[in-house]
């Protein structure tokens, strides 16, 4: 019997209803559903929702079956893909209908609540029952889309422009264009990027040409990153980093100490107290804090991030500045994957502990990462969902959104390619928890093609309001 209404509860995987289920008998070839000759989606009118629409003759249809993922799939047996993407959910729509707008309640529950950035994948199906078989005809395209993003606040606040950037580590010595050769452009691209705040990962306080011993005649990555700032910057800027020495004592096995956060003097004061040194020692532990790693690692794998409390000179607004990298492991084995995703989301769940414990003001806070993950990674996105869940806001979900179809690392190649379904792997992040709705702009930073990239990531950066 043909659907006379909509329906739009979600229903689990087609795999639940039968939508799989063995062919139907030679004889019911002819009831099979007319195709869905055009398919789009398009963010609705408030924010979170979004609007499908598609044209299909409607023959021999009971109803049309929506289903989304937050991973690509497909039910093609000659796909590498799964059937369907994680967090699969199923919408049944009345046969009457060409277009149904998909609400903010519902968009969450399929995985994209508002502020997330997460985008849905999503597939069409016109379903013809025949006895107890369904006859099943399938737009043949997948498809992404995000819902609504929701703008800053039109009342007073605080506006700020605020990066995340990866700038490659200074112990990448065998690199074609190793850090020396880098700096200038690094400095260049943060320059005119116009960001008051950027938080920096893989900038090392260790010796300027990767190499060990003092520093004292070559420098730090720290030091000479702000020394190119300055020359370059000339009059008009004041960069400053909250922390350029070692957070940990020297002969001590640590990890990555990259995590920092670079400010313009001229717009914001540091008020954290973050001491430089322990006594005559070029080590101190302030304004830094541990990330957790697996009990199989040593502490030559601990990571450690970065964090400041910053004012603005034009309105006194006080905000926290948070930086972090987390781990970078990956595997195809399911199971060592499965670990490694799950310590993302602990070193997640460790920034926000951060945060609790030093907020208690409750100031806004801004916060970048190199998560190494991404949405449509296999083995999860814990790290992401665990700082959404934490009532952080991706800025990726801005209404104006620059170069979102690209990976926001580039590996330094000349000419990067756009992701199919428009959306790329957005290993760095911008968020803000506490501002004034969630962000006009966000922008993945590169030209096309480039052969002297600054960095092997994009520098990313949006506009907020606090």
């Amino acid at each position: 019997m043909r659907c006379r209404r909509l329906i739009a509860l979600s229903i689990g995987p087609l795999f639940a209803i039968g939508l799989l289920s063995t062919p139907p008998p030679a004889s019911a070839a002819n009831r099979t559903p007319s195709a869905i000759t055009s398919l789009t989606a398009r963010p609705g009118s408030t924010p979170g929702t979004v609007v499908f629409r598609w044209k299909s003759a409607g023959k021999n249809t009971d109803y049309f079956l929506l289903e989304t993922g937050l991973t690509s799939f497909s039910k093609s047996p000659k796909s590498k893909l799964p059937t369907s993407g994680r967090q699969a959910r199923t919408f049944k729509l009345s046969a009457k209908v060409r277009s149904w707008t998909m609400s903010r309640g519902q968009a969450s529950r399929a995985g994209a609540p508002l502020g997330s950035a997460n985008h849905l994948y999503y597939r069409l199906f016109a379903v013809n029952r025949v006895g107890k078989k369904n006859v099943v005809k399938a737009y043949p395209h997948l498809q992404a889309v995000l819902p609504q993003a929701v703008g800053t606040s039109r009342k007073k606040g605080t506006k700020i422009r605020v990066a995340t950037y990866n700038v490659r580590t200074v112990k990448a010595t065998k690199d074609k264009r190793n850090w020396l050769h880098r700096v200038d452009d690094v400095a260049k691209e943060i320059l005119s990027s116009k960001a008051g705040v950027v938080l920096l990962q893989e900038v090392s306080p260790g010796r300027a040409d990767g190499k060990g011993g003092s520093t004292a005649k070559v420098g730090r990555q720290t030091t000479t990153l702000l020394a190119h700032l300055a020359k370059r910057g000339g009059k008009k800027h004041d960069y400053r980093m909250a922390r350029t020495t070692l957070y940990v004592k020297t002969g001590l096995p640590r990890g990555t100490q990259g995590g920092r956060v670079l400010y313009d003097n001229k717009r914001y004061k540091l008020v954290s107290s973050c001491p430089e040194k322990t006594g005559k020692k070029t080590y101190n532990a302030s304004c830094s804090f541990k990330l957790p790693m697996l009990s199989t690692d040593g502490e030559n794998k601990r990571r450690r991030g970065g964090y400041a409390l910053l004012k603005s000179r034009a309105t006194g607004k006080k905000f926290w500045a948070v930086s972090a990298h987390f781990d970078e492991r990956h595997s195809s084995n399911k199971t060592a994957a499965a670990r490694y995703n799950a310590l993302r989301g602990q070193q997640a769940r460790a920034v926000l502990r951060l945060v609790t414990k030093v907020n208690k003001k409750k100031y806004p806070v801004v916060f970048g990462a190199d998560t190494n993950t991404w949405q449509n990674d296999k083995a999860g996105y814990a790290g992401h969902a665990a700082m959404i869940a934490g009532g952080f806001y991706d800025t990726a979900a801005a209404r104006i959104r620059v170069n979102p179809a690209y990976t926001t690392s580039n590996r330094f190649d000349r000419t990067l390619k756009p992701n199919s379904h428009g959306v790329g792997s957005h290993l760095d992040v911008v968020m803000v928890k506490g501002g004034k709705g969630g962000a006009d702009r966000w922008v993945n930073k590169l030209k096309n093609p480039d052969s002297r990239r600054p960095s092997d990531h994009n520098l990313v950066y949006a506009d907020i309001k606090l």
